[in-house]
């Protein structure tokens, strides 16, 4: 009985490890054949038909675009940016001058992809970088859209059931700002008129030292008709096909009326409307997060949408708008709204000293609560050994102590039924032809000798969620992202390229299956045997931050029960 469960907890995480490996590998394959996502198709779409509730339903986008170009007269599409550079020590934003609009938006702390190469002759090379100039590699980048009509950032006026695009031809009042640690916050505007003649002006309000950035909007002008409309700000991203798997996301994400909304893919034609408190909304993926926060606008309202290209090869563009209602922030003709943006890693320090609840993005799953506290150790450990590998060594160990008392309990009911294999297996001879006489046999077994049969299980359960915790805090940790260890492993978030930790890894599980009484039904037992090879195959692709911690769980499993035997001789 107590094989038997044992067996099926292990069949079910194995099953869940194989399929997060199996869609990971399918991942990567992607990202090889399509580095860049080369050769996107341009979708230029704008959307009517707000029914009652605000959902938005999907027009010909053809026609739908030519109504509006006809509507606001003749605006040429080819919209030519000189670019406007803003440059701090954490990143470079790239503007487009006749719009105002972030063309490009680099991480300059965070490498897109780290060599990652295996020392030993003969063993297979992992990782290869990506770079724009067959140098080094480049730095991530936040934008990923095609075309001027794609940048994020672009205004709408939605009135009477029409999305209608506040087309602006602006000016900036410099094209180059750089800002360095110690320096006070500076400004950009850009300013100008829209199609329609009204004064509109942008005003970015940038910091050294945050990833968030302000921005005010004004417009001048409004007819009264326009008066009572809404104002989008939207929000656009191109998210490859099959960058989401079970355990990690890409996709959109807000926190609305204090809860978590995701989407990873809409339907076409189908998007979704979200009203209340919007604390914040935008597209996240393992490690970074864009995202646009209202400011003094506590009520606002999000439309999520997902357009597909033609091709279906190409991925699709998300759009988002957060809308405000444009009488709230009325001032005679002029309106000024004011905005925040955040673009930059998932890192839970950074996150948290931002504010705005912008640290709900780092979703740790079910057991988020136990993940995060230890993320925090992690983190805490790290500070003093300057070596993530090292903190999770350290914190292995703490976990293990702490675990200490249900592990020796556990070993002791596990030598326990291993005394009673003897009667066991005579009750299984007697009694082979019927089950439920076998049954209860076993069971006034256990009673006469007050054993649990669970007592060997139960300590395990109450380990798992700590193990699906670290499991989902070293898989999505920013902070073991190209962080190295030692030797051959510059890649904790990566696999070991070498393959010598997983191999090591499985001969530890074996010695400790060698080492743990044997109970349960024999041709169980045969079964447990294939464990450790099966475990084995399947960490050969696991980041290397996570089979350091089961490599050394096993190794002080393996100490421990070298200690418990000692002292039974």
């Amino acid at each position: 009985m107590e094989k038997r469960l044992l067996l099926s907890m292990v069949l079910c995480l194995l099953i869940l490890l194989a399929y997060q490996a199996y869609v990971e590998k399918q991942h990567e394959q992607w990202k090889a054949a399509h580095p860049e996502a080369e050769g996107l198709h341009e979708i230029q779409a704008d959307l009517d038909g707000l029914d009652p509730k605000g959902v938005v339903a999907s027009k010909g986008l053809a026609e739908e675009f030519q109504e509006q170009e006809e509507e606001l007269g003749d605006v040429p599409r080819d919209v030519r940016c000189e670019e406007v550079i803003v440059d701090t020590p954490l990143y470079q934003a790239v503007f487009c001058s006749r719009n105002g609009r972030p063309m490009r938006w680099t991480l300059k702390n965070y490498q897109r992809n780290k060599p990652c190469e295996c020392p030993v002759p003969g063993l297979r090379k992992a990782g290869l970088p990506e770079s724009t100039d067959g140098g080094s590699p480049a730095c991530v980048e936040r934008i990923h859209v095609q075309g001027p009509e794609e940048y994020p950032l672009a205004l709408e006026i939605s009135m009477g059931g029409k999305r209608i695009p506040i087309r602006e031809a602006l000016e900036p009042d410099r094209f180059r700002l750089d800002l360095n640690d110690g320096e006070q916050p500076a400004r950009i505007t850009f300013s100008g008129t829209d199609s329609r003649g009204r004064e509109v002006e942008r005003v970015y309000t940038f910091a050294p030292e945050t990833y968030m950035v302000g921005l005010e909007v004004k417009i001048a002008g409004l007819e009264p008709a326009l008066q009572e409309a809404g104002l989008a700000m939207r929000l656009t991203e191109r998210i490859p096909e099959g960058a989401s798997n079970r355990y990690t996301f890409s996709g959109f994400m807000a926190f609305i009326n204090e809860s978590l909304e995701k989407e990873k893919e809409l339907d076409a034609g189908e998007p979704l409307y979200y009203d209340g408190n919007v604390h914040w909304e935008g597209f996240s993926d393992k490690y970074f997060l864009t995202s646009l926060l209202p400011v003094d606008n506590p009520d606002s309202s999000v439309n999520l949408e997902q357009l597909h290209s033609a091709d279906g090869q190409t991925p699709g563009l998300f759009i988002s708008r957060l809308i405000y209602n444009i009488q709230d922030h009325l001032q005679g003709n002029t309106a000024r709204f004011a905005y925040s943006i955040y673009i930059g890693p998932k890192d839970l320090d950074v996150l948290r000293d931002t504010g705005h609840f912008l640290e709900k993005s780092i979703d740790l799953g079910w057991f988020g609560f136990i993940a995060k506290p230890l993320l925090v150790v992690l983190k805490f450990f790290y500070r003093y050994t300057h070596n993530y590998g090292i903190a999770i060594i350290i914190l292995t160990i703490l976990i293990k102590v702490l675990f200490h008392p249900l592990t020796r309990k556990q070993m002791e009911s596990m030598r326990q039924m291993q005394k009673l294999q003897p009667k066991m297996k005579d009750i299984r001879e007697k009694f082979k032809d019927d089950k439920e006489r076998l049954n209860r046999e076993v069971m006034d077994l256990y009673r006469t000798h007050k054993i649990n049969p669970l007592g060997g299980c139960w300590p395990m359960l109450l380990q798992i969620p700590v193990f699906f915790a670290l499991y989902k805090a070293l898989l999505n940790s920013i902070e073991l992202r190209h962080a190295p260890f030692m030797f051959w492993i510059q890649d904790l978030s990566e696999k070991d390229p070498c393959y010598i930790t997983p191999i090591i890894m499985g001969a530890t599980m074996f010695l400790q299956q060698k080492m743990t009484p044997a109970a349960g039904d024999p041709n169980q037992q045969k079964m447990m045997t294939f464990m450790p090879l099966i475990f084995t195959f399947m960490f050969l692709n696991f980041p290397s931050g996570l089979v350091l911690y089961w490599l050394v769980n096993n190794v002080l499993t393996i100490g421990q029960q070298f200690v418990s035997q000692r002292r039974k001789q």
